[in-house]
């Protein structure tokens, strides 16, 4: 009888294992369960200054909708124009170079060999006629003759006006170098008109010159001709690169969505200063807040159902958990214990221009 009980025991023993063995064999099971969230953002893009400058145009605002390719801003560059009628000259710029460095160099950014080859420098001292002939104007025309020859005549205007010492442009005529000429008000070289008299000299080039930045575009060549207000170069503040020049229009990179806009139309923006953050469409993400005895339930990989509440055609997608917060997000509130940690599953989805972030969504988790 004692034989018997104890090989009772010992089989019983056998089958605890045994059970206990089949019960480490059973895979955990993940119970189904259905979960609030939203569509979030997940990647930013931020879109910098590529240059300094004054910002000519934001046109988009937050929540604004943008395509790749679209101008969501503008950076006036600053212009520089010819001073007078010309020929361009001694230009030895390209896009990129640094106009201090430049100018050390060559003294000047360009150039410009005035139209008008002859500048007369003199005083009201020799003045005929009345009083009136003491005031000089500045842009006021003249007429010039030789005193050599009154074949040889000229037209001009005033440039300079100091006291009784003013200078004259010779714009017109055949005038030739160094010769001395007398200077009327009247075409028709009335004496009392005479203004006073001096000596045709070489008129001096024209420097060009900017006080720092970068060339961003050149837009004369040496031996050009050009008129009084035409555009010789753009230039910006900062650096920018002699192998890749960008453009002043900056556009999206991205599909997406505004999510803020950080300067106003009229501002200085420096390089690489912040204008404004897009939420590409393609990074958008289901963000779900889940309590911490939801976890063993979830596993990154895991395949789950989404409905969109607000767009009916996409009521039902598959998405797939991408990951799971390792930090307590806030209160669970999903669970009947409101002192339940929570974290915040991200779901993977197939993403459309119709999805908007903010939208509410229903996750279905361990379907069967």
């Amino acid at each position: 009888m004692k034989k018997l009980c104890v090989l009772l025991a010992v089989l019983l023993c056998l089958s605890g294992v045994s059970f206990a063995m089949e019960e480490e064999k059973t895979p955990f099971s993940k119970r189904s369960m259905m979960l609030d969230g939203t569509v979030e953002p997940g990647n930013t893009v931020a879109v910098m200054a590529p240059f300094g400058g004054v910002l000519l145009d934001t046109s988009i605002s937050a929540g604004d909708i943008v395509r790749t390719g679209d101008v969501i801003h503008t950076i006036k560059t600053a212009k520089v124009y010819a001073p007078c009628d010309g020929t361009v000259g001694a230009v030895g710029l390209r896009a990129g170079d640094d106009v201090v460095k430049a100018q050390e160099r060559y003294s000047a950014l360009m150039y410009i060999e005035p139209s008008s080859p002859f500048v007369i420098s003199t005083t009201t001292a020799k003045a005929l006629g009345g009083p009136e002939n003491d005031i000089i104007h500045v842009g006021e025309t003249v007429y010039l003759r030789s005193t050599e020859t009154f074949k040889r005549t000229g037209v001009g205007f005033i440039t300079l006006v100091d006291g009784k010492s003013y200078s004259v442009e010779v714009t017109d005529g055949n005038l030739i170098l160094d010769e001395y000429v007398n200077i009327y008000r009247s075409a028709e070289y009335k004496r009392a008109t005479c203004i006073g008299s001096g000596t045709t000299k070489r008129n001096a080039n024209v420097a060009i010159t900017a006080a720092d930045g970068a060339v961003y575009r050149v837009h004369v060549e040496q031996g050009d001709t050009v008129k009084r207000g035409d555009l010789l170069l753009e230039l910006v503040t900062g650096t920018i690169s002699i192998q890749e020049i960008p453009e002043n229009e900056i556009k999206a990179t991205v599909n997406g969505v505004v999510a803020s806009v950080d300067v106003t139309a009229g501002e200085t923006v420096t390089k690489n200063q912040l204008l404004s953050t897009l939420y590409p469409f393609d990074d958008f993400q289901v963000a779900v807040l889940i309590s911490e005895f939801d976890l063993p339930y979830v596993g990154i990989g895991d395949t789950v159902r989404i409905e969109l509440t607000g767009v009916w055609e996409y009521s039902s997608l598959r998405g797939t958990v991408a990951d799971v917060s390792g930090l307590n997000t806030a209160k669970a509130t999903n669970d009947a214990d409101d002192t339940a940690a929570a974290y915040t599953v991200y779901i993977d989805f197939p993403r459309n221009d119709d999805i908007r972030q903010g939208m509410n969504v229903h996750v279905f988790f361990n379907e069967k």
